[in-house]
């Protein structure tokens, strides 16, 4: 992963979702009802991932609505008995990876065709580090899944993604909603990539390099890192964390009934990376990926 700060990027932010169901697997939706309800709900980009099956939606794109196909796969099984499950995305046709290859193996059969590829609910999966850090070609992994998080309160993996950066893996965080329409999963997390076009490379350019933040309601407008200063600007939130490497970082809260939307905080040389992140009253969340500092 480049170290790439979106934030002082030209171009405009458009917000994806990157994992979602539809009737062609195991989703309520019907791939146009899908298509129509992320319209209305905001998104400018989605990409329908179907359990292996690409579900063809471009005949509901438009000059400002982008569909990327995409597909969620499975493969052989983790050290706590569950299948690998991984989500392709710019893929058009899937080339299946053979039994008994390696994850990694199967990775890279994936790659002949897919052009961004993360791991999804890694804590609902019961993937610890060690599994995850022997895995390469991929862009970073799902650090919030709504359908996790509202089937089993499984849906937050910043642990996971933190034992990652402290052990020097250069992952992005994706949101996303894993929506299946059952369980109040649909617009729950989001990414937000920063692009000045709206077309399917110019979207997974920045995808692949860390150009966006996630969401799960919070609006972060900048942040930065400037003569030893870290600084983040957001909507409205009662907590902004900092988060460095183990021990680095700080955090700043609102006043009771009151709300902040700004902090500063002066590096110690030992952060190694720092990756920012907010909390509204209502619990909704917003993460930048990280910027690395060595």
């Amino acid at each position: 992963m480049e170290n790439i700060n979106p934030f002082l990027l030209p171009g405009a932010w458009y917000k994806g979702a990157l994992h979602a169901h539809t009737t062609r697997s195991d989703g309520k939706l019907s791939p146009a009802e899908s298509a129509a309800a992320h319209r209305q709900a905001g998104y400018d980009f989605i990409s329908i991932t179907d359990h292996e099956v690409i579900t063809d939606m471009s005949e509901f794109g438009t000059p400002d609505f982008l569909t990327i196909p995409g597909v969620e796969v499975g493969h052989s099984k983790n050290a706590v008995g569950q299948q690998y499950h991984m989500v392709l995305v710019g893929i058009r046709q899937l080339t299946r990876a053979h039994y008994g290859d390696s994850m990694q193996m199967a990775i890279d059969t994936w790659r002949e065709q897919a052009k961004l590829v993360f791991i999804p609910h890694a804590y609902w999966s019961g993937m610890v580090v060690d599994e995850l850090m022997a895995l390469e070609r991929i862009a970073g992994m799902e650090i919030w899944n709504t359908s996790s998080q509202t089937d089993l309160g499984k849906g937050l993996a910043t642990v996971q993604w933190d034992d990652l950066l402290a052990r020097g893996k250069r992952w992005a965080g994706f949101a996303t909603d894993d929506t299946h329409g059952i369980n109040d999963d649909f617009d729950g997390g989001w990414v937000c990539a920063k692009s000045e076009h709206l077309d399917e490379a110019s979207i997974l350019q920045a995808l692949n390099t860390g150009a966006f933040y996630t969401s799960t309601g919070p609006v972060i407008e900048d942040f930065r890192i400037e003569n030893g200063v870290a600084y983040l600007r957001c909507s409205a939130t009662s907590v902004i964390n900092f988060i460095g490497h183990t021990q680095w970082g700080l955090q700043r809260r609102a006043a009771p009934g009151q709300t902040i939307t700004e902090f500063e905080y002066k590096l110690t040389g030992k952060e190694r990376y720092l990756r920012a992140e907010c909390r509204d009253a209502a619990g909704h969340m917003a993460w930048t990926n990280p910027l690395y500092l060595l």
